[in-house]
């Protein structure tokens, strides 16, 4: 979820970037593509940005410019508690559980070569690189083999995850749901009778989690009164013009969405799904998201450093984006997915919890959103599910944030990235070839 950023090169107003803001949709990927700057061009370490006190004007990154002006986000996105609010994700106070170190196959892996979507060959490394990849690692069988920093990002830094944070949220929701403290049949209106009224009247639990219940929602990205555009200024996520007349908190915001279709009959991905499901979850049990993740998931880990969510002003967490987190700790994350909820010597989710994600929803439904460049995937309870012969399935956010795990090879692999494109649809036809060329090298 969120938006195309442009090079430098371009002339771009704050406004003109909002109205470029992107979901996971198809418009994207049949937009003429931007000119990208080089990625050698934008490494951190030469860019040089928010050096010095106080760094030069045209060095510095706000929460004003941080969207606006590429490669600002080569900063932010491991800065942003720096620039906008968040709330605390802690560890707790245990002793951190190492990563097993195998043989370092890093050499290896980066020469691997396979074949793009457009039949041109090119190696793992090569991948990573045109990705933008600020940070990668990969697990096989529990052992780290491969473990990279690629443009100057601090190894201890939390990194924006964007729309993988919905991962987690729904991944907390599908456990409140096997110990009954959901219902998944029950109306959302149940939970958050604030919604009585809205788009959300009469939908389900299980709808809203994988996002088919349907809602007057526009994301037309030329449309200043698009919604998409109203959504971000809502979460804070880009300051809103002194014009704006519209609501500036998330929660007096999601009642003003109305409905559309039939609930149930067809699958579109919408961000605001996930923060009304962030609601269902802090009105079911009296706890701020940040908090539900930390004793249920966090501090259970043996996670090294901290984790937060980003705000809007009056602290209401973006359950759809903005969770920020390490590498390593989000590889710990995706072990204990791949063991199927058990790591560091205890059952930290339900077992039943990961499998009912990974059977999937409707993929009828799921290609009839016009998604082609995920062939075959569905998307059940927030996770992307392949249903490829090794039953991998993943959590995805904007600007190149993977959390992969294929059970059937023993494989997670974490990428965290600050593409110049948001939208996965411009990078994930590459990704595809490129986590199957992996899969069969270790396999």
């Amino acid at each position: 979820m969120l938006s195309i950023r442009l090079p430098r090169t371009f002339s771009i107003t704050p406004l003109m970037l909002v109205m470029l803001m992107a979901t996971h949709t198809t418009s994207v990927a049949q937009s003429a593509a931007p000119t990208l700057p080089t990625p050698d061009s934008v490494r951190l370490d030469r860019l040089q940005l928010m050096q010095g006190f106080p760094p030069p004007a045209d060095k510095q990154v706000t929460a004003a410019n941080f969207l606006t002006d590429y490669p600002n986000v080569r900063w932010a996105f491991h800065h942003m508690r720096e620039l906008l609010p968040s709330r605390h994700i802690s560890r707790g106070p245990g002793a951190a559980v190492a990563l097993t170190a195998g043989t370092d196959r890093r050499a290896e892996i980066d020469a691997l070569r396979f074949t793009g979507p457009d039949g041109a060959t090119l190696s793992f490394a090569d991948y990573l690189t045109a990705s933008y990849a600020d940070a990668t690692l990969i697990m096989k069988d529990g052992e780290v083999i491969y473990q990279a920093y690629h443009e100057g990002m601090p190894e201890q830094n939390p990194h924006m995850m964007w729309s993988m944070t919905k991962s987690f949220t729904g991944l907390l929701a599908t456990q409140l749901i096997e110990e009954s403290v959901l219902d998944p049949q029950a109306q959302i209106t149940d939970y958050v009778p604030e919604l009585r009224g809205s788009g959300w009247q009469d939908a389900t639990l299980q709808q809203l989690l994988n996002m088919t219940a349907d809602i007057d929602y526009s994301e037309v990205y030329a449309d200043a009164e698009s919604d998409v555009i109203k959504y971000a200024f809502a979460a804070g996520m880009l300051p809103a013009p002194g014009d704006f007349t519209g609501q500036r908190e998330l929660y007096p915001y999601l009642p003003t969405i109305g409905p559309d279709g039939e609930h149930g009959e067809r699958f579109i991905y919408r961000t605001v799904h996930t923060e009304v499901l962030g609601w269902v979850l802090r009105k079911a049990t009296g706890k701020h998201l940040a908090e539900l993740i930390s004793e249920r998931i966090w501090s259970k880990l043996g996670a090294e450093h901290d984790a937060y969510l980003l705000v809007d002003r009056h602290g209401t967490e973006w359950a759809g984006a903005g969770m920020n987190a390490s590498l390593r700790d989000l590889a710990r994350f995706g072990e204990m997915m791949r063991l199927e909820g058990r790591y560091n010597n205890q059952q930290i989710v339900s077992g039943e919890v990961v499998k009912a994600i990974r059977e999937g929803a409707d993929q009828e439904a799921f290609k009839a959103s016009g998604r082609d460049f995920q062939p075959g995937y569905s998307y059940r309870n927030q996770w992307w599910i392949s249903h490829n012969a090794d039953g991998a399935y993943e959590a995805l956010g904007v600007h190149g944030q993977m959390i992969h795990v294929n059970p059937a090879v023993g494989l997670v692999v974490v990428r965290l990235s600050s593409h110049p494109v948001a939208s996965s649809a411009h990078t994930f036809p590459t990704t595809l070839p490129a986590m199957q060329a992996l899969a069969d090298l270790l396999r």
